[in-house]
């Protein structure tokens, strides 16, 4: 009898690691083929909506990088731009963040994942070749320190310099190499302060054995970052990873059917180079919260789809386009412009940016809900062409 006790719960035990430690799939092909209306009022309790100010010192570009933590963080599109920090609460421009320039305490743009939310640092380029300089949100200098280089012999001068891609913990930074010339051997670089930590190789190759003749489009690598973990997911492969300082570790594979395309046949991504097939789904953004992984496909003719996937129920979805041609959350709630959820923040908040003139066309072609929605949001009747984006804040459900 103690035996057969012992046993069960031996298999037991076993059956719940391997259920945690299961390889979970997104089939996207088939979500796709059966798209569905999905609601916002599926996902959170309540919507505000926050209008950054706009005077001349918070002016926005087009294709800005916002990014929500305790404050609301803007990179602006080109060169020579400040980062601008906005309230979260009411959207009134705060300052900028520091300096451009080639002081020792100024840098020369913002990086990518720029943001450090739990320590509210920004992370930026400074002048000098590898240089990555740290601010607090004052803009006061915190450290610099120079990003390494790695030997990879299928490159002119056999090194490459890695560029400061996120973004590990307090002390650890993350760089994605860009297997560009379809031999690249490295994935990943984690890297500190002083030296390399570790290299995850690259296995895979691409295109012709003339490297020369292997062209194709640079895009962004999917980091994402839930529950204190970083993930991570390139856009020709199908699976997202879990990453540590010590292992990559596969957590979902993306299952992209005839829609897909393979690491091997990347270069079709662009028969003529600049131009972007529109035949295949490209992932180019994922966002996780505490029940639910959204993601957008991107490209497949010409249009941009939205997805999630159902973390407790396993199941896929991708939202059926909207009346505005936009696959979106439709707003049940306030009966205002489909959300497209573009981040998540570590309170559960589902973020997602409207841009003035959307807002303006949306206004002009919905009369009757735009009339009672003026009286609802004041905030409406000030919006011009050249306002600031608008910042939506939802708090998602437990």
């Amino acid at each position: 009898m103690r035996f057969s006790l012992m046993l069960f719960l031996a298999v037991f035990i076993l059956s719940c690691s391997d259920e945690h430690n299961e390889l979970m799939t997104i089939d996207v092909a088939d979500a796709f083929e059966n798209q569905m209306e999905v609601k916002l009022s599926e996902f959170v309790t309540g919507v505000t909506y926050i209008p950054l100010e706009t005077i001349k010192e918070s002016y926005i570009s087009d294709y800005p990088s916002i990014k929500v933590g305790d404050y609301i963080i803007v990179r602006n599109t080109g060169s020579d731009m400040p980062l601008l920090l906005f309230n979260k609460s009411d959207g009134k421009f705060i300052r900028t963040i520091g300096k451009v320039g080639r002081g020792p305490d100024e840098y020369n743009f913002p990086v990518k994942d720029y943001y450090n939310t739990g320590k509210n640092y920004v992370y930026t380029n400074g002048y000098k070749h590898n240089e990555t300089k740290v601010f607090d949100l004052t803009g006061s200098f915190l450290y610099s320190f120079s990003r390494p280089e790695i030997a990879e012999p299928s490159v002119k001068g056999g090194k490459l310099s890695i560029l400061f891609g996120t973004y590990l913990d307090d002390e650890n930074y993350v760089s994605f190499i860009d297997n560009y010339t379809g031999a690249i051997k490295t994935k990943l670089v984690i890297f500190n302060k002083d030296s390399i930590r570790k290299i995850f190789p690259n296995y895979l190759k691409w295109g012709d054995k003339d490297l020369t003749k292997n062209r194709r489009p640079s895009f962004n690598t999917a980091f994402i970052r839930w529950n204190n973990n970083l993930y991570f997911k390139e856009i020709f492969n199908d699976t997202l990873f879990h990453v540590t300082a010590e292992e990559l570790k596969p957590r979902l594979v993306f299952k992209m059917g005839t829609y897909g395309l393979s690491y091997e046949d990347q270069q079709k991504i662009s028969p003529s180079f600049g131009q972007i097939s529109s035949e295949y789904f490209l992932i180019t953004d994922i966002d996780e919260n505490s029940r639910f992984i959204f993601f957008c496909l991107s490209y497949y003719h010409n249009k941009r789809y939205i997805g999630f996937f159902d973390k407790k129920l396993k199941t896929t979805t991708i939202c059926r386009e909207t009346p505005e041609n936009n696959s979106a959350l439709i707003d049940d709630m306030n009966g205002f412009m489909p959300i497209i959820p573009l981040d998540f923040t570590q309170e559960n908040e589902m973020i997602s940016v409207l841009s003035p003139i959307e807002i303006l066309h949306w206004l002009e072609n919905n009369h009757d809900k735009a009339n009672r929605l003026r009286e609802e949001m004041q905030w409406l009747n000030d919006l011009t062409e050249t306002s600031n984006p608008v910042i939506v804040i939802a708090k998602c459900k437990n």
